[in-house]
Order: C-alpha cells, then sequence, then structure tokens
C-alpha cells in the first residue's frame, strides 16, 4: 500500500473491469446465449443495440476529449486577455488618482494665495507695494497652472461644472485685483469687489477639493480590489478600526503578523 504507484494501478484495474463488464454484459453475453437458443435473433439485435450504444458512447468521448483539449486552451487564453484587462485598467486608475491628487495640490495651492492676496491689503508702510505684488505674482501664476489644467477634462457632470465654476471665478478675482496693483487703473478697484469675487472663488475651491477627494476614494477602493489579483500577492488587512494608533503601535501589529506560527486572534487591536 505504501507504493507511489498504487494508485495508477487501481484506476487502471477498475476501468478495464468495468470495460469486461460492459462488453460481455452487452456484446459477448448476448452472442454466447444466441449460440445456445434456438432463436438467436433477440439476442442478436439485443447484442447489436448495445454494441451501437457502446460505439456512440465511444464517440461521445472522444468529441468529449478533443471539446476539451479545444476549450482548456481557450480558457487560458480568456484567463490571460482578462489579466491584461485588469491591469490596464489598474494603470489608467492610477494615472487618474495620480491627477486628481495633482489638481488637489493646486486648488490648495490657489485657494492659499487668495488668502495671502486677501491679506496683504492689509499691510501698510514701504513694504505694502512689494508685498502686494508678490502676492499678485504667486496668485496669478497659480491661477494660470489652473487654468492649463482645465484642458484635461475628467469627471461627470457635476465634477466638470464645479471645476468650470472654480476656474473661472479664480480668474475673476485675479482680474480684480490686479486693478490695484501699480500700472493698473486704482480708481477702478474696490475691496468689496475683491472680497465677493475672492469669497465666490475660495469656496469653488473649496467644493472642488471635496469632490476630487471623493473621487479619489472611489478609485482608490477599486485599485485595492485589482492589486492583488494583479501583482498576485494576498491583501494586507486593516489591523485597526477608528483613530490611528500611531507608528509604535502600528510596527508591532505588523510585525506580529508576519509571524505565520502565530494564531490569527492575537493579531487584532486590542
Amino acid at each position: 500500500m505504501q507504493d507511489r504507484n498504487w494508485p495508477g494501478i487501481a484506476t487502471a484495474v477498475a476501468i478495464l473491469w468495468i470495460l469486461s463488464t460492459i462488453i460481455w454484459l452487452g456484446i459477448a453475453g448476448p452472442v454466447w446465449h444466441a449460440t445456445a437458443s434456438g432463436n438467436a435473433d433477440p439476442w442478436i439485435g439485443f447484442a447489436g443495440n448495445a454494441l451501437g450504444a457502446g460505439v456512440s458512447l465511444l464517440a461521445a468521448i472522444v468529441a468529449g476529449i478533443a471539446a476539451y483539449r479545444t476549450v482548456v486552451p481557450m480558457q487560458r487564453q480568456l484567463g490571460e486577455l482578462v489579466r491584461q484587462n485588469n491591469f490596464d485598467h489598474y494603470d489608467r486608475l492610477r494615472a487618474r488618482v495620480a491627477f486628481l491628487i495633482q489638481l488637489n495640490h493646486l486648488v490648495q495651492r490657489v485657494n492659499a494665495n487668495l488668502e495671502v492676496m486677501d491679506r496683504s491689503f492689509a499691510l501698510s508702510g514701504l513694504g505694502a507695494t512689494a508685498g502686494r505684488e508678490t502676492a499678485f505674482a504667486r496668485l496669478d501664476q497659480s491661477v494660470e497652472r489652473l487654468v492649463a489644467d482645465r484642458s484635461q477634462v475628467w469627471g461627470d457632470q457635476n465634477a466638470q461644472s464645479l471645476v468650470r465654476y472654480f476656474v473661472d471665478r479664480s480668474m475673476e478675482a485675479t482680474t480684480v485685483v490686479r486693478s490695484s496693483l501699480p500700472g493698473g487703473n486704482t480708481a477702478e478697484f474696490s475691496i468689496d469687489r475683491w472680497q465677493k469675487a475672492k469669497g465666490n472663488a475660495f469656496q469653488g475651491g473649496v467644493a472642488v477639493y471635496f469632490r476630487v477627494e471623493h473621487e479619489i476614494r472611489l478609485l482608490s477602493s477599486e485599485i485595492s480590489r485589482l492589486e492583488p489579483t494583479i501583482l498576485g500577492i494576498a491583501p494586507v488587512p486593516q489591523f485597526w478600526a477608528g483613530d490611528y494608533p500611531g507608528p509604535e503601535r502600528l510596527t508591532a501589529m505588523y510585525a506580529d503578523r508576519s509571524n505565520p506560527l502565530e494564531n490569527d486572534e492575537t493579531s487584532v487591536l486590542r
């Protein structure tokens, strides 16, 4: 029983025994009875029917084997195609998230420059004009970058309308504040007009920021679903719930989890 070939031998013997039984009961037995019987027609007819059924069964088995040998490579090709499509989708998602993260950084920069520009109007003395010009240069540069990135259209109608509103209001605020600088038409500048334009642009930036954060969370969830299948690795479980446990506690949790001999129950946050 310790022979490694025993399962194969037992299977072969069982198959031969089944085939022998079928051949005897379906063909050889009826033919033998026909030779010993006065009326051989029933036995010969039975044997013929059994032989025909056996031939049909054999043909079906051969056809099934041929179909199986055809289906297996097709399944492998289909699996590879699915894996490749998932990989392409994974790359597109990562590129989209990278763009959205950069966009949110730019939104934060524009809003921060709007605040700095607003505070510059409270400056007085010899450095007031220079400080205002520096604040305007930063605001103008960030808004120009925002306008350039506007060519990359993304998202549904809600996202597109929010981005369009923020860009338009930021350009309007820049145009309003430009008239307060040397060389501008100071007679047209109004601090109330600036406050309104700045407030509209700032609120538009807040709306875009949270809309982009929502999009990033959705895409990140899809990336976390695809990555284990793409890279062929098991996903790392979330070890805690609620507040961040801190670097020391988190390091210990991951180190404990890496021990394959440890019980899973000890790896949860206590």
